[in-house]
């Protein structure tokens, strides 16, 4: 699913563009974008643990709970896309 929305987005950009390139440039902007994409979610996880956290500090341990599944789901998730590169 990621491939095929970093495909769509890169054929998008360079249809915005008016440029003519090949399956190699193809390929490379949606390496950018999928990259890009990998990041945002990265960074969007690590502030849903840190909410967590501090939501929870007066029950640290439901906190590290909350923290250590967002953590586990983010990882499987970040192995899963990055598989599909």
């Amino acid at each position: 699913m990621l491939k095929e929305r970093s495909d769509e987005a890169a054929r998008d950009v360079i249809d915005l563009l008016g440029v003519d390139v090949d399956a190699t440039q193809l390929n490379a902007t949606a390496k950018i974008i999928e990259a890009a994409m990998i990041d945002a979610y990265r960074d969007s996880a690590k502030r849903c643990a840190h909410v967590a956290r501090g939501v929870c500090e007066e029950d640290e341990d439901m906190a590290h709970k909350l923290a250590r599944e967002i953590k586990r789901a983010n990882t499987a998730l970040i192995a899963n896309l990055e598989s599909l590169r």
